[in-house]
């Protein structure tokens, strides 16, 4: 039992040191984009949810990378300045599932038709999502949450408030690089729980759970026109079970993958985010359970759609993905590209955790920001 017990942290700790470089500069570029992107102004013009808007909702959620948690604050900011809710739920989506961090660990955990299909994927969840709250608007629930959430913790501040408006001052200012670094921090400290679990659960599948145990919930044998409707359907109901969000769930993705779950299912598991208890619950702190549940209710049924389409529109173009990598053969320590990539972004996240700590002094004694 001990070994079996080591077996599964080993191979989980294997597989964050795979992930570790994508995470660590996935973050630092993050930081970087919300420092030098402000959302305040981008509000003003997300407030019809157009398709228009929700193209540029999904853009500027694409540019704003983070982690779920991260993006459900930042979609709070977006929706109580005036953005349109379907231009906010368009932004949250985009933020998260669209992040750079998010599209290596499935290039490095999945392949790279699975980091097409994410983003072949979410315009088509997007337009499912739009389309079903359009057709079921909630127009005093929505008005209810938008009074909800502006009396929850205040206004959350910009990370690029305050700053010199042009790029090039940004980049010459002290209080900017601070800034970057506070972010980068604030990323991993909201994340840490999320990648520990996610990682421990993923190492104690890959190394405890039979195969048999994913078939018996993933039926097997089925005509393809059944068989993927079936596993997109069951992968949110998983993904609520797992509690693993954004950047937690390639690990397992892959495991699910490897052990015959069909290319549409994982990529609804993917397309979950918003589904999962930690989410719901941040969501109805600000909005409410009667709103967080919509919501969650509207996210799971886009994503058994995209999913499904995916699959669809990847079989008529032969780019289905054959089979899963073996996922203990990744989770192995080794001097190889991922070692020195690791370093690497060792040394960018010690500069960032460095600056930080930093209070700049410009021109004597000027306001000190803390980033919200």
């Amino acid at each position: 039992m001990i070994e079996h017990g080591w077996d599964a942290v080993y191979t989980g700790a294997g597989l964050f040191w795979k992930a570790l470089w994508a995470l660590a500069l996935g973050y630092a570029i993050s930081a970087f984009i919300q420092v030098f992107l402000s959302r305040r102004e981008a509000a003003k013009y997300l407030g019809e949810g157009t398709p228009r808007q929700l193209a540029l909702s999904m853009g500027l959620g694409f540019a704003s990378s983070s982690c779920s948690f991260a993006a459900l604050s930042a979609t709070r900011s977006l929706f109580t300045k005036g953005a349109h809710l379907i231009s906010a739920l368009a932004f949250m989506f985009a933020s998260t599932n669209l992040a750079i961090e998010v599209a290596a660990l499935a290039w490095i955990f999945l392949g790279w038709q699975f980091v097409v299909a994410l983003f072949v994927g979410a315009p088509i969840l997007v337009a499912v999502m739009a389309l079903v709250v359009r057709l079921t608007y909630p127009k005093r629930w929505v008005e209810s949450a938008r009074r909800h959430a502006e009396g929850v913790g205040g206004q959350a501040m910009d990370a690029s408030d305050g700053l010199p408006g042009s790029v090039g001052k940004r980049l010459k200012s002290r209080e900017s690089w601070h800034r970057v670094g506070r972010s980068f921090v604030m990323e991993w400290k909201m994340v840490w729980k999320e990648l520990l679990v996610g990682f421990l659960v993923a190492g104690a599948v890959a190394a405890l759970v039979p195969r048999s145990f994913f078939e018996a919930i993933f039926p097997q044998g089925l005509p393809g026109w059944l068989l993927v409707p079936i596993h997109a359907l069951l992968a949110p109901v998983l993904a609520i079970f797992t509690v693993i969000g954004s950047m937690g769930n390639g690990p397992l993705a892959a495991i699910l993958f490897q052990n015959g779950v069909a290319f549409g299912g994982i990529m609804a598991f993917l397309y979950s985010d918003f589904v999962v208890p930690p989410s719901l619950k941040i969501n109805a702190n600000y909005y409410g359970w009667r709103f967080a549940t919509y919501l969650g209710v509207v996210f799971a049924f886009a994503a058994f759609v995209a999913g499904v389409a995916v699959h669809g529109l990847f079989t008529i173009f032969g780019l289905l993905p054959e089979q899963g990598r073996d996922v203990r053969e990744l989770a192995n320590f080794s001097i190889d590209y991922t070692f020195f990539l690791n370093v690497f972004s060792l040394v960018v996240s010690g500069v960032l955790v460095y600056l930080s700590k930093r209070t700049p002094q410009a021109g004597g004694r000027k306001a000190k920001a803390s980033i919200a």
